[in-house]
């Protein structure tokens, strides 16, 4: 067989790399097209963003298992972030194929539950750039990730003996990824994308948004001296600092030293939702099908995310700028962490036959 008849999102065995994650969930849709139709921004009422071809494998525990070490904590949710003082609206964000009105007048309810749910925000103060509420809409539920990444982990935990640290890791990356390319797929204007446009945007930026997700869960939850895994569990810094190589502490310091920055500029969930789409939709991607979409998605993400900004802070703090060199910092630190990551996977300790595995071959072929 000819290796230009290989397709690069093919697995051995001809089966799609991305498998059934791109099969429409059509109640799903449903859901959320009336969802954002109806204007509710009601987050905690979303159905969770899973396929249902993998509900049997990854189902919904209903509490944690306790480790020795790690305590058990709970991660923000996105109820109640949907107001800002001084924000204004955006007269209309429009693209090739969809057009988001924004006018004040757009924003109503069809039920008594979504009108109350918009007097409880107006009553708070001017709303936010609507694009900013679409884009939360799309994350997904922070404690039902934490509920079923903790599950799978603790299931295939048991399938190994004293399984190490790193072990442990490389299971949590995976599955965070997994719900990473979830939420990307069900995401605004993404899932409008062609396959192949999705494919290498996600075989681009993977990387980035898994080092965001960490690094955004620690600024969130406001913790110190200790590290706030996706499971919902916390790691103490002293302990990860004694079991870990000088590469891999080099890389944490650097994490952490990220970590403080956004910490003291406060950044809310708010601006980590835009922060997301700036990194997913990059138009400097090679041989994109759609490229004049995608940076137009990012034109608008980057304006939504400034005019933000300026509802929060005063415009002469460059409360906008410093986020954009946070975002360079984030981008080298994921081009390390992967680098890293691919050499442990060289040297066969990350477990393969996983999405992973399939992401650090992908980028590095």
């Amino acid at each position: 067989m000819r290796l230009e008849a290989v397709r690069a999102d093919r697995m051995r065995g001809g089966r799609n790399k991305f498998g059934p994650m791109y099969k429409q969930d059509r109640a799903l849709k449903q859901q959320r097209e009336a969802l954002i139709q109806a204007c509710g921004f009601r987050p905690e009422s979303r159905a969770p963003v899973v396929s249902s071809t993998h509900q049997n494998v990854l189902t919904f525990a209903r509490g944690l298992s306790p480790d020795s070490v790690l305590q058990s904590t709970s991660l923000p949710t996105t109820q109640n972030a949907l107001s800002c003082p001084g924000a204004t609206f955006y007269q209309r964000v429009a693209f090739s194929n969809s057009t988001i009105k924004t006018e004040h007048d757009n924003i109503c309810a069809s039920s008594a539950g979504t009108s109350n749910d918009l007097d409880k925000l107006h009553s708070q103060g001017p709303m936010m750039p609507q694009l900013v509420i679409e884009f939360l809409l799309c994350d997904q539920d922070d404690l039902q990730l934490q509920r079923r990444i903790s599950t799978h982990v603790q299931q295939e935990l048991r399938k190994h003996v004293n399984p190490s640290t790193f072990s442990r890791m490389c299971l949590m990356a995976d599955q965070t990824l997994f719900t990473l390319v979830e939420w990307a797929r069900t995401s605004i204007f993404f899932k409008q994308l062609k396959v192949s446009d999705q494919m290498k945007l996600l075989h681009s930026c993977w990387s980035e948004l898994l080092i965001l997700d960490i690094v955004s869960r620690q600024v969130l939850s406001g913790k110190e001296g200790s590290l706030l895994l996706v499971t919902g569990q916390e790691v103490p810094l002293s302990l990860i600092a004694s079991n870990t190589g000088p590469s891999l502490s080099s890389l944490i310091q650097r994490g952490l030293d990220l970590i403080e920055k956004l910490h003291v500029q406060k950044v809310d969930r708010q601006e980590f939702a835009c922060i997301k789409f700036l990194i997913l939709f990059n138009p400097d991607v090679k041989d994109l099908e759609e490229h004049q979409l995608i940076e137009s998605v990012q034109e608008q993400a980057e304006g939504a995310l400034r005019e933000y900004t300026l509802c929060t802070s005063s415009p002469y703090l460059g409360r906008f700028t410093n986020l954009l060199l946070c975002l360079s910092e984030l981008r080298s630190l994921s081009t390390l962490a992967e680098n890293y990551m691919y050499c442990r996977h060289l040297s066969g300790e990350v477990p393969c036959n996983n999405l992973l595995t399939e992401m650090l071959q992908a980028k590095n072929s």
